[in-house]
């Protein structure tokens, strides 16, 4: 039970930032979506990977790494969110098939 508040968390992180690349490269037409929400949810799963690693009697990692790898996560999605909606360029247009 000590995992599921960072696991949730987790996974409402990862939740927006696919709602934030579905916005940014078919609704807002920008660039850039698709690295920024991978970055966003490899540092989820890392932050998550880290709270399990720390989770134990004998664990080296402490758990303080996972909560602020998750918590870097949080800050990305709100930047890259931001950084989508102000500076990114707008994507070249690929001809439909």
């Amino acid at each position: 039970m000590p995992l599921l508040v960072p696991v949730a968390i987790a996974l409402v992180i990862a939740l927006t930032a696919s709602l934030m690349w579905v916005w940014a490269r078919y609704l807002a037409h920008r660039a850039y979506a698709t690295p920024v929400a991978l970055v966003v949810g490899v540092l989820a799963a890392v932050g998550i990977a880290l709270l399990v690693a720390s989770d134990g009697p004998d664990a080296q990692i402490p758990a303080a790494a996972g909560w602020a790898v998750l918590a870097a996560s949080a800050l990305a999605l709100v930047g890259g969110w931001v950084a989508l909606a102000t500076v990114a360029p707008a994507a070249t247009q690929r001809p439909r098939r």
